[in-house]
């Protein structure tokens, strides 16, 4: 088959979106079409709307398909989605486009995604409008509350509280607020309706951060009765997710292309954890899967022998610890006794954060068998299977037991896919993703360009979630954030963020080059006739595109043998 060609309007700049994006396209054979990086948005700079439907006009009758972040043409990128105060007429104006580009070219397959807005559940406004540092987390909580007396299970003590909330929180930041949020959900109704218009051939409407109760969990539910009136069960997914749906959309793109629909056997850590429900979702694991399969147009079998793809899927035991807090709490009292005095009060200070309760527990449960989790896929690996790591023991970091375990006793190099960055929804349809396109690689053969590109992906994600999210990030946000004059978080670093970007880049280069020669160096990857022997595997580069900790930016270089 000829090399298809994407055209790609991604959420934000996030590497997540871009470069990791990027990569996966490479691996899938596809040539990718993405606008200028600085066009995009970010949290001080909405992106160039005009601009990117300028491009997406010019590039379009070239392309062979078009996946679009509809948040990035209508608002400007995800954070504008929450901050911006144009109309619905306006909005809908700008993604009018999509309806031409359709119509001129019918054949033209158009895979698109719309956010269902969070409720921000801190008082935090860097991504959110400014009243929401002072009356986020209050706002947050009405909107549960006002949820659960909506579905008829809120207590008399809560339905107190929800008065006293309304009390104290300004009339009218709620109903700035709540118009926005009206203007989002309409946009989200239009967008099923062009669906069965036929304006989209797919659409995802990812919940971002949710939750059991709240406006967007209420909105949730409309939008789904309306998919279920039109009869579009098949052709839009809604569930929790956001950052990961460029690459989920790209693997249903290639799937669909080869004539596969994934069948997934689904293999858990502990015997509890299909039920648990995690940080930033809505429902018990195994439903979190499911839905993240609907895009793919898979299935979950019963039978190893009966899958395409076995999910090694590490979930909570017993409830999703925070990932940042397992460096903290993991330090010996002899390491925390050498540190300096500012950043062993800083550790302290960390510990007596009310998450790590939860992260405890999830650390010491007994729920948990990672070493049989792993005796199990070095069997399967050995096998010659094509097996994916999912890791959401923990939010916004991977696991670092595991990641111990994996890169000690496991060929990680021939995994189809790990990942264990952000909220479960995010790790699960990024590894789904990448997974369903090394089985790609397997049945139907790739070139070395495209078994560099996956190889590349699977080390950044390693690099990332296990070495840098789980260890490296607290430690530096600890140890030595307190020396700089700065406070001890992941948020904007302003003044100090190339200083740290230097010592993150220093620091996380040298524990992935130990990382490339234990797991990688001196390994074959194949892919019908075409044999890829890695020679080495290197951080070429690393940037915080928000200037914040949280997230980075990987360029992983690959020289082959």
């Amino acid at each position: 088959m000829s090399q298809p060609i994407l055209a790609v309007i991604p959420l934000d700049d996030r590497a997540v979106n871009y470069e990791c994006l990027a990569l996966l396209g490479q691996a899938a054979g596809c040539q990718l079409l993405l606008p200028p990086k600085a066009w995009l948005g970010t949290p001080w700079r909405t992106g160039q709307m005009e601009r990117l439907s300028a491009w997406l006009r010019e590039v379009a009758p070239g392309a062979d398909a078009l996946i679009v972040a509809l948040d990035t043409l209508g608002y400007g990128g995800l954070v504008d989605s929450r901050r911006s105060t144009a109309s619905l007429t306006t909005v809908l104006a700008r993604l009018h486009l999509l309806r031409e580009l359709k119509a001129a070219q019918p054949d033209l397959t158009v895979l698109a995604y719309s956010v269902l807005m969070r409720v921000t559940r801190g008082n935090d406004a860097e991504e959110e409008k400014p009243y929401w540092g002072v009356h986020g987390a209050r706002i947050f909580r009405m909107s549960v509350i006002e949820d659960r007396v909506a579905m008829a299970v809120a207590t008399a003590a809560e339905i107190a509280e929800l008065e006293e909330l309304r009390a104290v929180v300004p009339s009218e930041f709620v109903a700035d607020y709540r118009q926005g949020r009206a203007r989002n959900h309409a946009v989200n109704r239009a967008m099923i309706e062009w669906t069965a218009a036929g304006v989209f051939d797919y659409l995802i409407i990812p919940q971002d951060d949710t939750v059991d109760y709240g406006w967007n969990i209420a909105e949730g539910r409309a939008l789904r009765q309306l998919v279920g009136r039109l009869g579009l069960t098949e052709r839009i997914s809604i569930y929790p997710g956001a950052d990961e749906t460029d690459m989920l959309l790209l693997a249903r793109y290639a799937a669909r292309r080869a004539g596969l629909r994934p069948k997934v056997w689904l293999r858990l850590s502990g015997s509890t954890a299909s039920q648990v429900i995690t940080a930033y979702e809505d429902r018990p694991m195994t439903e979190l899967v499911k839905a993240h399969l609907g895009p793919l147009g898979g299935i979950l079998v019963d039978t190893p022998e009966a899958a395409d793809l076995l999910l090694y899927v590490n979930a909570p035991a017993e409830v999703q610890g925070n990932g940042p807090d397992q460096y903290a709490l993991l330090l010996r009292d002899d390491e925390l006794a050498a540190l300096p005095e500012p950043a062993r009060q800083a550790v302290l200070a960390y510990r007596r954060q009310p998450s790590i309760a939860d992260t405890l527990r999830e650390l010491h449960t007994v729920r948990r068998d990672l070493p049989e989790f792993v005796r199990s896929l070095t069997a399967a690996l050995a096998a010659d299977r094509s097996c994916a790591v999912v890791d959401v023991a923990y939010v916004n970091a991977g696991d670092q037991a595991l990641g111990d375990l994996l890169t000690s006793q496991v060929e990680v190099s021939q995994l189809a896919a790990y990942a264990g960055w952000n909220t479960a929804g995010n790790t699960l349809g990024s590894a789904l993703a990448q997974a369903v396109i090394r089985h790609l690689q397997r049945l139907h053969g790739a070139t070395a360009d495209a078994l560099a590109a996956h190889t590349r992906l699977l080390f950044l994600r390693l690099v990332e979630d296990y070495l840098f999210m789980s260890r490296l990030r607290t430690q530096i946000m600890l140890e030595e954030l307190p020396g700089l004059g700065a406070p001890p978080n992941m948020a904007n670093l302003g003044q100090h963020a190339e200083p740290v970007r230097i010592r993150v880049e220093a620091q996380l280069r040298a524990a992935a080059q130990t990382l490339a020669a234990r797991c990688f160096d001196g390994r074959t990857l194949t892919a019908g006739d075409t044999r890829l022997t890695i020679a080495s595997l290197d951080v070429a580069s690393l940037d915080m595109p928000w200037q914040r900790l949280f997230d980075i930016t990987l360029d992983i270089a690959l020289t082959s043998a």
